[in-house]
């Protein structure tokens, strides 16, 4: 295996950290709010995630495979952690987030290196884990009755409320006289604990283009792609806006379009490659909601982007070459007058030449003999004159 310089590592570290501090930022403010609205049992499954992640990292580079220290300091494993947990309702076992975190890290980062070598995304990879392994505990919502919210689905008074995601699998079954929209605004429907309030997750898409961030094309892509397919075919009776309204708000679809689809390591590199990399994530989302098992399928469409990364930058790259056939008339015409200029200049030194020659044909001929130097572009060239 080819092993990384101290100083790459370094380099390629400190652009990771940058770009996960940004994500821990926007998700630090999410679990303020959540907190806030959940009580006590989202803290303390938000805590618990984060120091699983961060216990099985440390354990696995320090102990075991005795890697670079500098690998930890990217703080992927606190990015893993708080996604897992915000991504769960508030309702589920408090081993249930340490669980997807250890098995993210341990199975989806651990033996491919660091934070910039994975194949998938490794909170993606913990989350469908989870969703495949517990899906009673992970779409099981608490009632936004009071008392029930930090109550667990496993104690004899939990309350079970309808999320949007379980309401929109349910086709045709939304009205306006079952949801209000400001409701959905501020998160006061039942959902994962970090998703359900849609103004915070439209403040986190602005975050993003303040910043600049890179994989904000591939976010964009993503939910341009989701919203055609929701106004293009609708699940509710409401008209085609808010079908469109509901889709993107409902579940972990606008949560994995910022905290998912963006992540550089994974996504393609090329603009265009980006752009496809989003635009099919989008379609594979809203199809397994339309048609998957689970009401929300996100992680694994995800996933399946993920794998073809690779091909989504050759793909670019074909688009890109085929547009390059034909470039404007403008290049064109400025690449004739370049060839023209070429050719005088070469012209040009090509009579020069041929003047010097004749130079030393005259010295030949009045009977001098040696080697006479002429000088061309800077060096002598030396002409032997025979007798």
């Amino acid at each position: 295996m080819k092993k990384t310089s101290p100083e790459k590592l370094k380099s390629e570290n400190s652009a990771v950290r940058s770009y996960m501090i940004d994500m821990i930022i926007m998700l630090l403010v999410i679990s303020v709010v959540s907190i806030y609205t959940y009580g006590l049992r989202a803290a303390e499954s938000i805590i618990l995630s984060v120091l699983a992640a961060v216990a099985v990292e440390v354990i696995s580079y320090t102990v075991f495979l005795r890697k670079n220290p500098e690998r930890i300091s990217d703080l992927s494993a606190v990015f893993t952690g708080l996604v897992i947990a915000l991504a769960l309702p508030s309702s589920a076992p408090l081993w249930l987030a340490p669980l997807g975190s250890v098995f993210a890290i341990a199975i989806a980062k651990i033996p491919f290196g660091n934070a910039i070598t994975v194949p998938f995304v490794p909170a993606a990879v913990g989350l469908s884990f989870l969703t495949i392994s517990y899906p009673e505990y992970v779409f099981t919502y608490p009632s936004l009755s009071i008392g029930s919210l930090s109550t667990a689905v496993t104690e004899p008074g939990f309350v079970a409320g309808t999320s949007l995601a379980n309401m929109l699998s349910q086709s045709k079954s939304i009205g306006t006289n079952i949801l209000n929209i400001l409701d959905v605004f501020v998160g006061r429907v039942p959902g994962p604990i970090g998703a359900s309030c849609f103004i915070l997750m439209l403040g986190t898409l602005v975050y993003m283009i303040i910043r600049r961030q890179p994989g904000v094309i591939t976010t964009v892509s993503f939910l341009a792609a989701c919203s055609f397919m929701a106004v293009l075919f609708p699940r509710i009776l409401t008209g085609r806006t808010y079908s469109l309204f509901m889709e993107l708000s409902a579940g972990l679809l606008f949560f994995a379009a910022v905290f998912f689809v963006s992540d550089p390591a994974t996504s393609p590199k090329s603009q265009i490659g980006k752009v496809l990399y989003g635009l099919t994530a989008g379609v594979i989302t809203m199809l397994l909601r339309y048609f998957g098992t689970f009401e929300e399928g996100v992680c694994f469409a995800v996933l399946v982007v993920n794998a073809l990364s690779a091909q989504f930058d050759d793909l670019g790259a074909k688009v890109m070459s085929k547009f390059q056939m034909n470039p404007p008339k403008k290049t064109l015409n400025r690449n004739v007058k370049m060839k023209k200029i070429r050719k005088t200049r070469k012209a040009r030194k090509t009579i020069k030449s041929i003047k010097e020659i004749e130079v030393v044909g005259t010295i030949k001929s009045e009977g001098i003999v040696g080697t006479p130097s002429i000088e061309e572009g800077g060096v002598l060239v030396n002409e032997i004159v025979t007798e």
